[in-house]
Parts: C-alpha cells; sequence; structure tokens
C-alpha cells in the first residue's frame, strides 16, 4: 500500500533540522517514508490532498499515564496545606486500609480513552509510566485497536506512599523490595516488545526517585541494558519528594540518581522541575543541570501540568542552555501535545522575563526529534526517506489562525490538538478528517465518563478524611436545585 500526501507544507528533515517545504509532497511505502520534496510523479495507491495544511511528522507525548481524569481533577486540592507540590498525593497517596484497585472495566476503559484522546490529539507516539493495574494482555490489545505507536512496561518500586489519619504522607517499604514486579516488567517487554506490527515497544518504569532504593535502580538499569530498552522514572517532581530523599541519602534526586547508574542515555526523567537554582529551593548543592546534560539522559518536560498548580521549570531554555535535550509531556488532561509546545514557550518566557525566549523551533523540535533521541528513535520525529511513515496534517485554515507568515510560529502560538485533521502511524490512517477510522468515539466517550462520575461520587470512601470531591475542589460556580413538579 502505497499512499501519497500532496499540496500542503511539508516539515522536512533535511538531515540535520526541519525545513519547510510549500506545496510539497510525502510519499509512503508501507511503514515508511519513500520521499519527501516536491515531486508528485510518483505512483500511489491512495493521494492524501492536504492544500493548506501543514504536514508534520508524528508528535512524540513523553508522558501520558493511561487513566482517565479522575485523579488530575483534584491535583489542585484547595483543602490541603501540607502539600509540599506533591502534585498527585490527592489521589496517589491513600489511607492504607482504604487502598484498593480500580475495577478492571474502568482500567481498561482508562487506558483506552486515555491513549486515544492523545493520539487524536496529535501524538503518533506515546510513552506510557503507568495508568491503573490491569490486565497486561488486554493492554497490548488497546494498543492494537488504538493504532498508536506506544511504549509501556508495568510500574514498579520498592516503597509506597500513603496518608495518615491526619492526612500527612509518610513512605512504607515493600517487603518484596519490588522485585517481583520488576520481573513482571521485565517478562512483559519480553513477551511483547515489537507486538502490533512494532506499535508496542518496551520501557522500564520504576515509578518515582524517592520510591525506588539504589539497589532497585541499578537492577533496573541493567535490565534496560539486558533488554535494549530505555528507562523512564519521576524525579524531583515535586518537594516531599526533595525532603525525602535529602534526609535518606544526604543528596538531592539527580545527584542520587546518577549514584545509582540509571543516570543514562536511554533514560527520561518525568518533570525534573525542583533542581538547583529553582527559586522555591535553597540548598547549597550543586549543577544538575551539568550533571544531567553530561550524563546524556533526557527530561520529559510537562509545563502544563504544572502550570495548574503555580509551579514551573525554571526554565525551558535554561534547560536547552544547558545542553539537556528536552522532551515535551502532557501528564495531565486534554493530552493535548500541540497546546503543550504553546505552555512550555509561553511558561519559560515568563519565568525568564524574556519575550524572545523558547522560540517556536526549540519547542517544535522538543515535540519532535528531541523526544524521538530522548527514545533512541532516530527513525521517529521527522519526515524524511527512511524514517517511519508517523505523519500528522494539521489543518491552518481557521478563523482562530489568521493569515499568517510562518506555520510553525503559528502552530506554536494558536495552534491545538482540535485543529489535528489527518494522523498516520506506520502508514495506516488511524484519524481521518479528526475522526477515529477505528473504533467509535461516541461510544468510548459515553463509557468513560459513565466511569469516572461512578470514581468521583465514591471518592469519600477512598479520602483520608471522608472528603467530597466539591469539598477537595470547590465548583466554579453553584448548581441550581431542579424545581419541584418538573421532571
Amino acid at each position: 500500500m502505497t499512499i501519497r500526501i500532496d499540496g500542503g507544507t511539508v516539515v522536512g528533515w533535511s538531515g540535520t533540522h526541519h525545513e519547510l517545504i510549500p506545496e510539497g509532497s510525502v510519499l509512503i511505502e508501507g511503514d515508511a517514508i519513500s520521499y519527501v520534496g516536491t515531486e508528485r510523479a510518483k505512483h500511489a495507491d491512495q493521494i492524501i490532498d492536504a492544500s493548506g495544511k501543514l504536514i508534520c511528522p508524528g508528535f512524540i507525548n513523553l508522558h501520558v499515564h493511561s487513566q482517565l481524569n479522575v485523579g488530575d481533577y483534584l491535583i489542585t486540592d484547595a483543602t490541603k496545606r501540607d502539600y509540599l507540590s506533591a502534585n498527585y498525593f490527592v489521589f496517589g497517596a491513600p489511607v492504607k486500609e482504604k487502598a484498593a484497585p480500580p475495577p478492571p472495566e474502568s482500567v481498561a476503559i482508562g487506558r483506552r480513552y486515555a491513549l486515544f484522546s492523545a493520539l487524536k490529539n496529535g501524538a503518533t507516539t506515546i510513552l506510557d509510566p503507568g495508568g491503573g493495574p490491569g490486565d497486561l494482555g488486554e493492554y497490548v490489545e488497546i494498543v492494537g485497536e488504538i493504532g498508536a505507536r506506544v511504549f509501556f512496561s508495568p510500574p514498579y518500586r520498592s516503597h509506597d506512599i500513603f496518608t495518615d489519619a491526619e492526612g500527612r504522607h509518610y513512605y512504607e517499604a515493600r517487603p518484596d523490595g519490588g522485585r517481583p514486579a520488576l520481573q513482571r516488567a521485565v517478562e512483559f517487554i519480553r513477551k511483547f516488545h515489537g507486538a502490533k506490527n512494532g506499535r508496542l515497544q518496551g520501557i522500564l518504569n520504576p515509578a518515582q526517585a524517592e520510591t525506588c532504593e539504589p539497589s532497585l535502580l541499578k537492577e533496573s538499569a541493567a535490565a534496560a541494558q539486558e533488554l535494549g530498552v530505555p528507562i523512564h522514572i519521576h524525579a524531583a517532581g515535586n518537594l516531599r519528594e526533595l525532603v525525602e530523599i535529602l534526609y535518606r541519602y544526604r543528596k538531592p534526586a539527580i545527584e542520587y540518581l546518577a549514584d545509582t547508574g540509571i543516570l543514562k542515555p536511554g533514560t527520561i526523567l518525568g518533570h525534573t522541575v525542583f533542581i538547583a537554582g529553582h527559586s522555591r529551593m535553597d540548598f547549597p548543592f550543586g549543577d544538575e543541570l551539568k550533571l544531567l546534560a553530561n550524563s546524556g539522559a533526557s527530561v520529559g518536560h510537562c509545563p502544563h501540568k504544572y502550570a495548574k498548580m503555580a509551579i514551573a521549570a525554571e526554565s525551558f531554555d535554561r534547560y536547552v542552555g544547558a545542553g539537556v535535550n528536552i522532551g515535551l509531556g502532557t501528564d495531565t488532561y486534554p493530552l493535548d501535545i500541540i497546546s503543550e509546545m504553546r505552555y512550555a514557550s509561553l511558561i519559560s518566557r515568563l519565568v525568564d522575563r524574556k519575550y524572545y525566549g523558547a522560540r517556536p523551533d526549540r519547542v517544535f523540535n522538543a515535540a519532535t526529534v528531541w523526544g524521538a533521541n530522548a527514545l533512541g528513535r532516530d527513525d521517529l520525529g521527522r519526515l524524511a526517506p527512511g524514517a517511519k511513515a508517523d505523519v500528522v496534517i494539521v489543518d491552518l485554515r481557521t478563523t482562530r489562525y489568521g493569515p499568517m507568515r510562518d506555520p510553525i510560529t503559528a502552530l506554536v502560538e494558536y495552534g491545538s490538538g482540535a485543529d489535528v485533521d489527518t494522523v498516520l502511524v506506520n502508514g495506516e490512517i488511524v484519524i481521518e478528517k479528526g475522526c477515529s477510522t477505528r473504533i467509535d468515539e461516541a461510544d468510548l466517550y459515553a463509557r468513560a465518563d459513565a466511569a469516572a462520575r461512578r470514581a468521583w461520587d465514591n471518592w469519600p470512601k477512598r479520602d483520608w478524611a471522608g472528603r467530597s470531591v466539591e469539598e477537595i475542589l470547590p465548583p466554579a460556580f453553584p448548581t441550581r436545585q431542579r424545581e419541584r413538579g418538573l421532571p
């Protein structure tokens, strides 16, 4: 099967950088790109007219937890005063006696909905560092059903996080040290790496820096090398983590990871916000950015998630200038990787007070080639002969954009996932005219909405203080009560 995409502005790859090809053409043969240029004489079984649109390499989302928006909705908990920026603790650190896995059907719907949402918003490659516990064979089938390229294995840790009856957080070591869960992840990768025509890719997911003891991380590094897969770990993501690592190991997170041997090319650190030099930090440690850059590890930057909590990395430009490879992730809904480029750019400019900072080329690179570099894949994030046929076509002909001079600047400044017209993964059209070619979107949304409402309605049963969702996050406006006598 050959497909030719004609007429739009192609974001081609020169061999060293992206370049624009007006009224360009991309020829796809099988699962790979065979030609990028202006020639349209080559035969194709199917021709896609992309006139007036932007033909981009598939975007790479380095942080999508395959779950519903149930917990993310609560991260701006308005009732607590001791969070220390521990963003996920409101839902990820339950009272031990109330800790219970979600129903399997809710886990499956969360996986399907999150992966599809990220794909529909333009991410052809998704790094999933873990959602709810569930059947792993079913996860593989969901990846095949949705059609995205996904890096995943089940997460693991040596310590759990709980909340006591007074709302205080504490860490508790697992008796097994997390080894059975690590072995489960290794076995998953051995069994499923490359499944679904290469769409399912293995990656080891030690959960968070402070929940993994040094020996578990050393074993993870050795396992990743043996398996030939990358590693993802949340690190320097909140101040509660910083305090825990400082107390246990007398060093900040990045130094701690470096000492375990896990900080190396092929390792992706989720978030990495609270490092030396950040305005909310005050300790006399060394240059963690230099340590990161020299290690070859990458950062998965999620600016929108932290902006929700009035926090920012300081800054995107500072990391890039230090030589750190940085990609983009969404983490929280709406899982819109295109909008995430704008958040990365604007927040970096605000932090640095430089209107000329975090330019569109840099954040576009972060969402494409730098994300691919983080995963060790030089066949992703670019449109060039030999690259995988992962393509996103974005419709720029909307009143929100208006007349434009440079389409990349326009995309970064004004664009969103709602502008995605067509998505191809491995040479297959999986989104066409904004709709899935594989699944019933209306049915998926209805089931996801029902599952989320059940979880929210039952939240007091798992909350440390028995609080309702409305107590944790008061609604913007009161709801009018139904008048008597009305149906």
